[in-house]
């Protein structure tokens, strides 16, 4: 009776969308496996749409910001949650608990006009079948291979356990079963995904070669000890965070009753100052406890996803098919990386708060000439709990200061038409994830896929050097002989839309609060609005020789709003505020040449030294790290680095070189 109950209260938590803690409702299902309801799904689409300013059909999940792309991007905002896929694993648990019972009838004998029950599935013809016609299909010695499972007995007509089949369905092909495994990309793939993005792969199998080496029951108790780990790993910050709501909540009485102390003696005087303390006490205090309880709430809610995962992996070990418990194994295991990812950020943000007051120690004789009663301070301190390591595949644990470089793979970026050696002087990542690649001596900019397939060729007069995004479909690049900076619309095909020209050679160009930032080959760097017209000219070190204040490489921070620009014959990174007074300069005796920039998404910085044949990771405050790689030995020089969006993956390209490579920041402990 104790495990009954037990596993009922697991069904009824396993049926809580992450979002309300409610009963799913309409229950929506994204490609990353997350499930929530439509309603509570659309309000986050709506509120992440409205801040962000997309213009794409593009949201990321609520528990992993795993991002989900629309098929159509002409589907209303309105609608988008709509459009995705019903979870129908959940639907029928939800009806299964509720005591409902589902009739199914023979598909056959529907279309001759008669209602017989089902007993009986085929799963390759996703059909239903009534006795006699489930006699008629083991008839044919073609269909004698078809998996064929009883659903109920007839009589009662109800199924007892949900139906899991739909776990198979491709969620990129939703009429196609998922047959495929392909080991280059990591992930399971129907017939048409294998012909139209793995056909170049060398590593695809069947699922039922991959059942050959696939130990379900180990790896099942490896996942379900990996989130319990998850799970209490997260209780501890939110018991953490309840402890520090009670510690701020002390921490205000006893401010207040100094406060109260300072009163009899300053409370002729000082009243108003002791309102605007207190208000600022108040303001303060619920501002932090406000956080407080959203990041209890945002890690109640990971919680959730994670005991839901672990509820319908117990659900599948039990009842599913081996092919299912594989999937949902694969899915999971998938999850696990997204959860890590989405803790990593969470705890990014939670830090130990405490509330003082500073009194000023003068009060009693200065009573007359106090301007204030007192400052309201908040103390913040990292917190001090850290996740454990998994036995899992996932490497994407810790800070990224602290891990290293592992080369993940490389491709040719030099087509047949490409007259010279190529020089990739930088590579700008586009929203539907595709790369331009700058190739300043072929004069081109090349458009490649996800497959590292080039797709798309624009030429020009002269070599182009530099680009930046402007929009979601439009992007800018230089070219610094012609002083002309061509804007081009990238959708289907690319298109030359406008052209700017400048006064001086542009090289590096950014977008920085609706500005368009330019770097040159003299001393100052030009700003320009969205028409091309000059706003201001902004005047770099005149200490430095004119050689040597040539900027041609340029990163802006969009968070912080912190513009860096590396300057190659002075070996130096400098770096801006928007008002662009100089915040630090770096140098070390290490680089030479600084060139390629870029940024990972904890705000480190990357410089690559062209002559010194390195790459340096340097902190967000302009402090050496460490030097990330060293290519001496294989005499490459190191010209531009380029971060996938979101992820801990970069690109790194290099002088008079065809190929690029792809690296990957890992930590350096052993899993």
């Amino acid at each position: 009776m104790a495990a009954s109950s037990q596993a009922e209260a697991q069904l009824t938590q396993a049926l809580k969308c992450p979002i309300c803690l409610e009963t799913f409702t309409r229950p929506k299902v994204l490609p990353c496996g997350h499930t929530y309801c439509a309603s509570c799904l659309q309000s986050h689409i709506s509120n992440k749409v409205t801040h962000s300013r997309l213009t794409q059909a593009c949201f990321p999940c609520p528990v992993c910001r795993t991002d989900t792309l629309l098929s159509d991007s002409n589907i209303c905002i309105d609608q988008w949650a709509e459009s995705l896929p019903v979870n129908s694993i959940v639907s029928s648990l939800i009806e299964v608990s509720g005591g409902k019972k589902e009739v199914y009838y023979c598909d056959q004998c529907k279309k001759q006009g008669k209602e017989l029950l089902a007993t009986y599935f085929c799963k390759d013809c996703e059909r239903s079948l009534c006795i006699p016609c489930k006699q008629c299909h083991d008839g044919f010695p073609s269909l004698g291979q078809h998996n064929v499972i009883k659903v109920s007995d007839g009589a009662e007509s109800c199924i007892a356990t949900p139906d899991m089949s739909t776990i198979e369905a491709c969620h990129r092909h939703n009429k196609k079963r998922i047959k495929f495994f392909c080991g280059d990309h990591e992930t399971l793939c129907c017939n048409t995904c294998v012909i139209l993005e793995h056909r170049k792969c060398e590593r695809v199998i069947t699922v039922d070669d991959m059942l050959k080496s696939f130990d379900v029951s180990k790896k099942s108790n490896e996942i379900k000890a990996n989130m319990a780990m998850l799970e209490n790993h997260l209780k501890q910050i939110t018991g953490k965070i309840k402890e520090n709501s009670d510690t701020i909540q002390k921490d205000k009485a006893d401010i207040l009753q100094q406060i109260h102390s300072l009163k009899a003696r300053l409370i002729a005087k000082l009243q108003k100052l002791e309102d605007d303390v207190i208000a600022a006490l108040e303001s303060k205090y619920k501002s932090e406890s406000f956080n407080l309880q959203t990041h209890d709430s945002d890690g109640q809610t990971l919680i959730t996803a994670i005991v839901n995962d672990r509820t319908q992996l117990d659900l599948f070990m039990a009842h599913g098919s081996v092919v299912q418990k594989v999937i949902m194994l694969h899915n999971l295991d998938q999850n696990q990386s997204r959860y890590l990812r989405a803790l990593t950020e969470y705890q990014k943000d939670i830090k130990d708060v405490r509330i003082s007051l500073d009194v000023d120690k003068t009060l009693p004789a200065y009573v007359d000439n106090m301007s204030e009663l007192g400052k309201i301070n908040i103390f913040c301190k990292q917190l001090d709990i850290y996740p454990e390591a998994l036995d899992t595949k996932d490497k994407h644990i810790g800070p990224l200061l602290e891990r290293k470089a592992i080369k993940v793979s490389e491709f040719k970026v030099k087509v047949s038409s490409d007259m010279n050696t190529c020089h990739i002087s930088h590579i700008l990542h586009l929203k539907d994830a595709r790369m331009l690649m700058v190739d300043r001596t072929n004069s081109k900019i090349k458009l490649f896929g996800q497959n590292y397939e080039c797709q798309e060729i624009m030429t020009f007069q002269a070599g182009p050097w530099f680009a930046c995004l402007l929009s979601d479909t439009d992007v800018a690049v230089t070219i610094p002989e012609q002083k002309r900076i061509h804007i081009i619309q990238i959708k289907d095909r690319m298109l030359k839309k406008n052209e700017i020209t400048t006064r001086f050679e542009c090289w590096g160009i950014a977008l920085v609060q609706g500005q368009l930032v330019i770097t040159t080959n003299k001393n100052i760097i030009i700003l320009l609005d969205m028409h091309g017209n000059e706003i201001k000219t902004v005047q770099m070190d005149k200490s430095d020789s004119e050689a040597q204040r040539t900027s041609r490489f340029i990163k802006a921070n969009t968070i912080n709003s912190v513009i860096y620009l590396s300057v190659e014959y002075a070996h130096k990174l400098v770096a801006y505020n928007i008002t662009w007074d100089a915040l630090f300069t770096y140098t070390n005796q290490d680089l030479h040449n600084a060139t390629g920039i870029d940024i990972d998404r904890e705000g480190n910085i990357y410089l690559c030294g062209y002559n010194s044949h390195c790459v340096q990771q340097i902190s967000a405050e302009g402090k050496i790290n460490k030097t990330l790689l060293t290519k001496k030995e294989e005499n490459k020089k190191p010209l531009s680095i380029t971060f996938y969006t979101d992820t801990d993956k970069f690109i790194l390209t290099y002088g008079n070189c065809d190929v690029v490579e792809v690296y990957e920041l890992v930590c350096s402990q052993k899993f």
